[in-house]
């Protein structure tokens, strides 16, 4: 074999195998509970979904309102089944077409007079309830209501701004499409608090802010712009969306910020926009190790393969939020027992405010002057000072006198070292050096200095020091200073200058 011969190849390392994904299962609970269905595992997804999960996105659809009194829409009893006529269907309300047509206009505005009443007078469900709570606790990312009855805007936690801003920070609740408690011009824009009575028969109110605007370029002499008509900040459907692009904006910032559990709960999922929202919001869970997709309904999640869910709860939300409040955390007040949860108190010892701190002075302070000897008295008795030892004077000991240097001959020292031609660079050392250089003291300097080594030799004048008995004071509106008032120990004549005494 010869020695130009190449090396034989080695082998490649072998790739790390990776474990295949755990297939996810999806469980089912049904509501009420009930101990005998063999639901447990999937009861504690729940209980460790809404107590431990961090960034939690609901969202809700009308199923949650009907317990409050509201109907929702496509449910037997739902607003598309009571409202449907010989003219029209329930869901013709409910198209931007309502106002091609003067019939559908006023029945239009009927229902939302009808249901604007129903909201007023609605209270927050339990399940309301159970959202705010999630909001207080910050484990809420967002909530996107597709419910227009405002029920859960009253909240504190859950409040909204309208309309929608594009660019953060943004409310915790997102209305999807829009809501009862406002109104909006059509041609300017302007949004205020919805009035009732101004949506009666075909005809729309006109904006005051178009109304106003139109007076002031009359009296200017500027031609007329026109009026616009005032409806309802809902979105129907076959319209464009206000909020489209500010929606948009807060769905991918909660996307990006990786949610860990999604909830939809009271929707059939029929309408586009949300459908679209579920699937990246599942999308984005489900990648999450650990994270959790919920489907709340009475019924079963549609078929679809954009998302699916790994908890399905099949029953009433309110029921779910009974359930809550009936199982106790874990390390709760609840689960402490009676002898633990009570102290006692001593009936006869006063009552305190913990806020307040309680502080105890005492009744004689002692001089801030005192000698070193009245100083002890305030020692204990039991322990005495005791007389510090002096250490003994060092001996000095005398040095011996330096030996003389013997000089060595010229002839025997070492030849003097030729500078290099070459300039070396400047070091660090030289540059700082430069900033320590003292400069040469000007004329004002030197008269400065000069005067003040003549205030140093100048002697100090001292005022004459007068003893006053204490008595001298009794009855006299002049007091000493507090330096010159005696203590209990010391003795009761003092020293005072005299020229406090003059002034």
């Amino acid at each position: 074999m010869s020695k130009d011969a190449a090396p034989a190849a080695t082998a490649p390392a072998p790739k790390r195998q990776r474990s295949p994904p755990k297939p996810r299962e999806t469980q089912f609970l049904d509501l009420p509970f009930r101990e005998s269905t063999g639901q447990k595992a999937a009861l504690d997804s729940l209980l460790k979904l809404l107590r431990k999960k961090k960034k939690i996105v609901v969202i809700a659809g009308a199923g949650i309102s009907v317990n409050a009194g509201i109907p929702d829409f496509r449910g037997s009893d739902g607003l598309f089944a009571t409202l449907k006529t010989s003219k029209n269907s329930g869901k013709d309300l409910f198209d931007a077409s309502v106002y091609k047509d003067n019939f559908l206009t006023a029945s239009f505005h009927d229902m939302v007079r009808d249901l604007h009443g129903l909201a007023s007078r609605a209270q927050p469900t339990q399940f309301h309830h159970l959202l705010a709570t999630l909001a207080t606790e910050g484990r809420l990312l967002r909530l996107y209501s597709q419910n227009v009855d405002c029920i859960e805007t009253r909240l504190e936690p859950l409040n909204t701004v309208v309309p929608l801003q594009t660019k953060g920070p943004w409310p915790r609740t997102i209305q999807v499409h829009g809501g009862l408690e406002k109104m909006n011009c059509q041609k300017c824009g302007w949004v205020g608090p919805l009035e009732p009575g101004l949506f009666i028969g075909a005809e729309p109110p006109d904006c005051p802010e178009c109304k106003e605007m139109e007076s002031i370029r009359g009296i200017a002499g500027k031609r007329s712009l026109g009026i616009g008509k005032l409806r309802p900040r809902i979105v129907l459907y076959n319209e464009f969306h206000p909020d489209a692009d500010a929606i948009g904006a807060v769905s991918s910032a909660d996307i990006k910020a990786r949610p860990d559990a999604v909830i939809v709960v009271g929707t059939s999922l029929k309408v586009p926009g949300v459908k679209r929202i579920v699937s990246e919001m599942c999308k984005t869970v489900r990648d999450f190790r650990g994270g959790l997709c919920v489907w709340v309904n009475k019924n079963d999640p549609p078929p679809a393969k954009d998302y699916a869910f790994d908890l399905v709860i099949r029953g009433d939300c309110e029921e779910l939020a009974v359930l809550m409040k009936a199982q106790p955390e874990e390390g709760s007040d609840q689960e402490m027992s009676s002898v633990e949860s009570f102290i006692e108190i001593d009936a006869e010892e006063p009552c305190r405010d913990s806020s307040m701190l309680e502080v105890v002075i005492p009744t004689q302070l002692p001089s801030p002057a005192l000698s070193a000897a009245s100083s002890t008295l305030f020692r204990d008795s039991t322990t005495q000072a005791k007389p510090r030892k002096r250490a003994p004077a060092p001996t000095k000991v005398e040095k011996p006198p330096p030996k003389p240097r013997a000089r060595k001959p010229a002839s025997e020292k070492p030849p003097a070292k030729k500078k290099a031609a070459a300039s070396k660079p400047p070091t660090v050392g030289l540059i700082s050096n430069a900033f320590k250089a003292t400069k040469a003291p000007t004329a004002a300097a030197a008269k400065a200095k000069a005067k003040a080594a003549e205030a140093k030799a100048a002697p100090v004048k001292m005022e004459p020091v007068v003893l006053i008995p204490e008595s001298m004071f009794m009855g006299s509106s002049l007091s000493p200073p507090p330096s010159s008032i005696p203590s209990p120990i010391t003795s009761t004549r003092s020293s005072i200058p005299v020229s406090s005494l003059l002034n």
